[in-house]
């Protein structure tokens, strides 16, 4: 029998049956403060848990290391030197965060370089909460 002083907060009372963890954690990663404001409350409203919003590469590493969030809603066309693709490439590799694409492009070669990085989904502006929600679904189980 184990000790459930000694148990982790992810193990159940008999030590091995996981507990669940509260809502998911998702990471905002855009750089228009309106979107990102919206995104926030759709994302309340859907019970995720916005651990924080980024308006760059930099910002969303650093609140990731800080927060570890499951999931990162990330804009491909982020202002500075990485763009969004680059950012969730990045936020894969070092904390294992899955991503799902916001875009208002349409540029073939983009969006293709997009698909190349592995997302859990896109989804197009204007954002639509039922199509957020289905992507939500769909990537939350796998974290």
């Amino acid at each position: 029998m184990t000790n459930p002083i000694n148990r982790s907060p992810q193990t159940g009372a008999d030590g091995t049956a996981p507990v669940a963890a509260g809502p998911v954690r998702v990471l905002v990663v855009e750089d228009e403060t309106i979107v990102a404001m919206y995104l926030t409350d759709m994302l309340e409203e859907l019970s995720y848990e916005v651990c924080g919003v980024a308006a760059n590469a930099a910002d969303a590493l650093k609140i990731a290391e800080r927060e570890r969030p499951a999931l990162a809603l990330v804009d491909i066309g982020l202002a500075g030197p990485q763009d969004g693709i680059e950012t969730a490439q990045a936020l894969r590799e070092r904390f294992a965060v899955g991503s799902i694409f916001m875009s208002g492009a349409s540029d073939p070669v983009l969006l293709e370089r997009a698909r190349a990085a592995g997302p859990h989904g896109f989804i197009q502006k204007p954002y639509d909460e039922r199509q957020l929600k289905t992507l939500l679904n769909n990537a939350a189980p796998q974290h």
